[in-house]
């Protein structure tokens, strides 16, 4: 595997390549249903224990997220990134059995 792309450029390979596929123009929704596949699939190979196939899924389902970033006009997966980190990096709260609930969650 080679590693000599940016992220940035390799992220501009992945929305060449969804391009190339039709993949800017068809519904969002599709695309939401293949992430929903591909996050079970790393689910199974998450109870499975299996490296590459987790490696696997992750990379799928970040191949998905680009290609639906694109379907919706949104700019940069990185900028959906930053909004999400702005929101949470002061956000408080606790980790219950490994799952991470907000304050105001927390009963």
């Amino acid at each position: 595997m080679s590693n000599e792309l940016t992220m940035e450029e390799l992220i501009a390979k992945v929305k060449e390549w969804g391009k190339a596929r039709g993949l800017d123009k068809t519904d969002p929704y599709r695309q939401a249903v293949k992430l929903q596949e591909e996050v079970g699939e790393l689910a199974a190979a998450i109870l499975r224990d299996d490296y590459i196939e987790q490696e696997d899924a992750v990379g799928d389902i970040l191949v998905v997220l680009i290609n639906l970033c694109v379907e919706l006009d949104i700019r940069d997966i990185d900028d959906c990134l930053w909004c999400a980190y702005d929101e949470i990096k002061d956000r408080k709260g606790k980790t219950v059995d490994g799952v991470f609930i907000k304050q105001e969650d927390l009963k």
